[in-house]
């Protein structure tokens, strides 16, 4: 692990959205600066939910949690204001999410005395969408800044000049900006020459937790397959593919020993009105006329959230399906898949499917092929056709090891 630094910095952390993976990240985040050694100024939708996590780091660190650590929170406009309300960024809003930020960091320094000298952006996209000027962030904040940017797929080539205006990437030339993380390394050298600035890989962190023993829900999960092959995935929005594996789940009904799991929260907005029908019917066959009964889905779901119980759902499955559409990231799926060593299903192609053919996770398949993905499950299941999996190499690119690395370099520049 990186040692702490002699002279201990104060960091603010700053991310307007609390779902998906903005939790899990916030506290890994958060515990990496404070096994580092430095102060860390909090600023999240949900303060309660980050406070237990955050006690728990600083008692196992053995440090003071009042003198270490400000949590407060973080407001924020939650949706454009100029354009249809399917948007949730436009330039006046980006300017009200900056305002909203030196409001919160004010607060969180007068309350606790000290001063911010660097501020993190886990989600750093919303910050920079629409931004009208590079100088937005010195005028509003006026210190240190550097950011996580996740959708950063449009480096590929270079791109029209509307769409850089709308990702922001002026302000990735912000004089006071120290550099820019990426999940997806791919493109880091054309970021590198469009915005002048440090790029660095980062680890797709996840929490790593070892349930001592299986959630309630997983238990139950275990009961209905009955002895069927598990096939799992958590989030259900259409870009997860999950409406593909319901398609392969009433293909192989009656012919194949699997038993399929839609967990969490269903998020129909993301689905077509075609889709949403599909998955109805589904729910129908499943759940009130009993003629389907190799899928759990329960709508409208709930959040499940990382740690333990997340964990358990993950070690209760025999494959994780991954095989996302339209998404062209990182994915911290395949960390969840190397920490527990589960196989993976993922689309051919993009940060996702090229991780999973190079660290021999699994396998991958054309996007939403439902046929192909039947196959694939097919053969990851029975053993045959698929690579040894190497998933000590993928773990050690993506631990808290590396991040404690990131974070330290990123430190170093202020």
């Amino acid at each position: 692990m990186i040692q702490p630094r002699t002279t201990p910095k104060t960091i603010a952390i700053a991310d307007p959205r609390w779902f998906g993976h903005h939790p899990t990240y916030f506290k890994e985040f958060t515990a990496s600066l404070l096994r580092l050694g430095h102060r860390v100024i909090a600023l999240c939708r949900q303060p309660e939910e980050l406070e237990p996590a955050a006690r728990a780091t600083c008692d196992e660190l053995e440090i003071d949690f009042a003198t270490t650590i400000c949590i407060a929170p973080l407001d924020d406009p939650g949706r454009a204001y100029m354009f249809p309300k399917r948007l949730d960024h436009d330039p006046l809003s980006t300017l009200v999410r900056w305002r909203c930020l030196r409001r919160a960091l004010d607060n969180a320094e007068s309350k606790s005395g000290w001063h911010a000298d660097l501020v993190f952006f886990p989600w750093l996209d919303s910050y920079l969408r629409f931004q009208p000027s590079k100088s937005l962030p010195s005028l509003i904040l006026g210190r240190p800044w550097a950011g996580l940017y996740f959708r950063n797929h449009h480096f590929e080539t270079h791109g029209s000049k509307l769409i850089s205006f709308a990702k922001g990437d002026r302000g990735l030339k912000s004089a006071h900006c120290r550099a820019v993380g990426v999940l997806d390394d791919r493109f880091s050298e054309h970021m590198r020459e469009r915005s002048g600035q440090t790029i660095i890989p980062f680890p797709d962190i996840t929490d790593e937790t070892d349930p001592t023993e299986l959630s309630p829900f997983a238990q139950q999960l275990i009961r209905q397959a009955n002895g069927r092959k598990i096939i799992g995935m958590i989030s259900l929005e259409q870009r997860k593919g999950f409406i593909t594996m319901l398609r392969i789940a009433e293909a192989v009904a009656g012919r194949e020993d699997w038993y399929f799991v839609a967990a969490g929260t269903y998020c129909p907005d993301t689905c077509s009105p075609e889709e949403r029908s599909f998955v109805e019917r589904i729910d129908r066959l499943a759940n009130r006329e009993g003629k389907l009964d190799n899928v759990h889905l329960q709508l409208p779901g709930e959040r499940i959230a990382d740690g333990a119980e997340y964990n358990s759902l993950i070690k209760s499955f025999d494959l994780i399906y991954a095989a996302y559409e339209g998404f062209r990231g990182s994915s911290n799926a395949l960390t969840k898949a190397a920490v527990f060593e589960k196989p993976v299903l993922a689309t051919r192609g993009e940060c996702v499917g090229d991780r999973v053919e190079h660290f021999g996770l699994g396998l991958t398949i054309d996007e939403g092929d439902a046929t192909a993905g039947e196959s694939a499950i097919r053969q990851i299941l029975a053993g045959t056709e698929i690579p040894q999996p190497r998933f000590d190499d993928y773990r050690s690119l993506h631990n808290r090891d590396q991040l404690d690395r990131v974070f330290a370099e990123i430190v170093a520049t202020v």
